[in-house]
């Protein structure tokens, strides 16, 4: 049976929700992690940084089977509680890194948290999101498998609308999301 879970604003499943007053979800009290965690990171108020709730709003409903979603808006403080319980997860955010709007950067963030470095996602809450994987990862909350997918914008201007170029490319980076949340989904399948 398949449940959904709240993030702070949204429901994050089609299947049956459970509503809680936090974004914690039910994953968080199980003994072993499961499930995978799709995170979206932006403010929709802002033009192309809310290109990562966009993306899942548009993925098809087969790619959120067994999926937990939470929209944190530009909050990134809620990360710790979003990513505990969960086995694996894909944090969704817009970059600023000089390269055409609309390319995905794709990073294995397992890897970076390993380095003692600072770490750098070029993303447009970088320092912010990196600090709070430093403390998920003090407290034990992160999950085992941890993936960063950035989409680069256009403009950030103040408006609720998404630059052409990335309205334009919506589709295909939709269908880019929706492979890796499937791909992901079923390599935890396996290793059940």
């Amino acid at each position: 049976m398949s449940h959904g879970c709240w993030g702070p604003s949204r429901v994050t499943n089609m299947q049956s929700a459970t509503v809680t007053t936090n974004p914690q979800c039910l994953h968080n009290s199980l003994p072993q992690p499961s499930r995978l965690a799709l995170i979206t990171i932006g403010n929709s108020l802002r033009e192309d940084d809310g290109i990562a709730a966009r993306l899942c709003d548009a993925l098809p409903e087969s790619a959120l089977l067994d999926v937990c979603r939470f929209d944190l808006g530009p909050y990134t403080g809620f990360l710790k509680d979003c990513l505990y319980g969960h086995k694996a997860a894909i944090i969704i955010d817009s970059t600023q890194n000089g390269t055409a709007p609309g390319t995905v950067s794709i990073i294995d963030l397992d890897a970076m948290l390993e380095r003692e470095a600072i770490i750098n996602l070029n993303s447009c809450h970088g320092f912010s999101l990196a600090d709070e994987l430093r403390i998920a990862k003090q407290y034990g909350a992160l999950p085992e498998h941890l993936i960063f997918f950035g989409v680069e914008v256009e403009n950030v201007d103040w408006t609720e609308n998404l630059s052409t170029k990335l309205k334009d490319m919506l589709p295909l980076l939709v269908q880019d999301l929706s492979h890796l949340v499937k791909k992901v989904a079923e390599r935890l399948k396996q290793n059940a």
